[in-house]
């Protein structure tokens, strides 16, 4: 293992490449996650322990999305932990505030792109590995077994307040000109009247990360492409609202909508944690359905 002290220039931007993460797999800072997972509307697992037991990327540790970094409290589904929490189960896993943090997934990068977020929340770096586990075995880069041991320490987290929005939050931004990107399925998104689950918070737009995520290399669209789908829903990136803040059903696929907007350089002022979830949880909140917010 390369020594924490060595020279390392922490790559730019929300994402690494598979280069990089090989080239870097050994240095003392880098913690591979491997969030791997499947849509909680799966019968099956939603965190696919199992496979990792049997494969990942080497050194990684492997994280619950629906359980790690959760507070599984709320009544508002997958809600970050309170800073505590999270502090007490990052130090578990052997992560410290100093290290960068790189996350995986195998499902349009929205579970890893989640965790990821939530490390940046609490003041660490952390980027997505593009790509996620797909192409890294396709591309037959090292894989492994064996789980690592990380011994205990301990992780300060700051809170980096604009990175997380609460309903509150939206509510006063929305009065002054902000605009929400809602991430979900485009299907869910236009909804049908007394569906629930389906419809879409007045003024926002679609931008799902279906599109922003190529399904089958779990790379991340080019920024011209993310650029073009912008312009589709109505965002011209040039002269982009006050406010860009991303939204989807509980505030995980919303994460990767941040991560387009900034691939494509346009400020994301942050993820409405309690989403759509939260906004239709009451009657009176209205909800628009269709194309037009």
């Amino acid at each position: 293992m390369t020594d924490t002290n060595t020279t390392f220039e922490t790559p730019p931007g929300p994402l690494v490449g598979a280069d990089w993460l090989e080239a870097n797999l050994d240095h003392g800072r880098v913690r591979v996650l491997d969030v791997r997972g499947r849509h909680p509307s799966s019968p099956l697992a939603h965190a696919k322990r199992v496979e990792y037991s049997e494969s990942h990327i080497p050194g990684a540790t492997f994280v619950d999305w629906e359980k790690d970094f959760v507070d599984v409290t709320d009544p508002v589904p997958y809600q970050i932990a309170s800073l505590e929490a999270f502090a007490t189960r990052a130090g578990e896993l052997g992560i410290n505030q100093d290290d960068l943090i790189v996350t995986y997934d195998d499902y349009y990068g929205i579970f890893a792109a989640r965790v990821a977020w939530a490390f940046r929340f609490y003041g660490a770096e952390a980027r997505v590995l593009d790509g996620g586990w797909r192409t890294w075995f396709e591309d037959r880069r090292p894989t492994d077994a064996a789980v690592p041991e990380r011994p205990a320490t301990t992780f300060i987290a700051k809170v980096r307040t604009p990175l997380r929005r609460s309903l509150a939050d939206v509510e006063r931004a929305r009065a002054s000109g902000a605009t929400l990107v809602d991430a979900r399925p485009r299907h869910l998104f236009l909804g049908e009247t007394g569906v629930a689950g389906t419809g879409h918070i007045p003024g926002a737009v679609s931008l799902p990360y279906q599109e922003l995520v190529d399904g089958a290399t779990g790379l991340f669209a080019s920024p011209a492409a993310i650029v073009r789908l912008l312009r589709d829903a109505g965002v011209d990136p040039a002269r982009p609202p006050r406010e860009l803040i991303a939204s989807c059903g509980t505030g995980v696929s919303a994460t990767v909508a941040l991560i387009a907007l900034e691939l494509a350089g346009v400020h994301g002022a942050g993820v409405y944690d309690g989403s759509f979830s939260e906004w239709s949880a009451d009657p009176s909140r209205p909800i628009a359905y269709g194309g037009a917010g």
